[in-house]
């Protein structure tokens, strides 16, 4: 009988979201993957069902957190373990990571903008500081057109922002702050365009 080394390794011939880890060293987030997935694979004998069923844990054991903010069933999930890696599912498919912040640093960091879920996955993990940066880069660009167009004070440009997106929810003006410097530049010419026609 097989080994569950050995039907790890089977099933990484035909699963690349695994294919990077150890077999003899799993994350809890594979761990959890693989008995979600396989412990009823048509794939696997049955034998090898019931061997990834007894070996792994249940996918909630180590859950330390889930965050969504699209309750659709397609919709991009983050599921966070107690040992700091993450199940990150997809409507392209799963991806799988040892450390959740490396995650972080590789696909979300680059592009300097974050979706509210990423924020509260980086909130989760001790990345405070980098979704500050982000909403700093908003409030930056935002003032740097008021200063420019209207020839506001970059002081002042927090208070205009705060007046001029009241008519929006919170998460709506959450998740333009958390554009960044994009977003920023965007509603400051939306901004100064409307600026302009009061004052003239």
């Amino acid at each position: 009988m097989k080994t569950i080394h050995q039907v790890i390794q089977e099933i990484q011939c035909f699963d690349p979201a695994i294919r990077a880890f150890d077999a003899h060293d799993l994350p809890q987030s594979v761990r959890a993957y693989l008995h979600h997935n396989y412990r009823m694979d048509a794939r696997l004998t049955d034998e090898e069902q019931q061997l990834v069923e007894t070996s792994f844990e249940h996918f909630a054991d180590n859950l330390r957190e889930t965050f969504q903010d699209d309750p659709r069933p397609d919709a991009t999930r983050f599921y966070l373990f107690d040992d700091g890696s993450l199940y990150v599912k997809t409507n392209a498919g799963p991806e799988l990571w040892a450390d959740a912040q490396v995650f972080v640093v590789e696909r979300i960091l680059p592009s300097m903008r974050l979706t509210r879920l990423e924020a509260d996955l980086m909130r989760e993990i001790g990345m405070d500081d980098q979704v500050s940066e982000v909403r700093d880069d908003f409030y930056s660009s935002f003032a740097h057109v008021l200063h420019r167009d209207c020839g506001i004070p970059h002081c002042d440009a927090r208070e205009h922002w705060n007046a001029f997106s009241r008519q929006l929810g919170d998460s709506a003006c959450e998740s333009i702050v958390l554009g960044g410097s994009e977003s920023g530049r965007a509603e400051g010419i939306r901004f100064a365009s409307e600026y302009s026609v009061t004052n003239a």
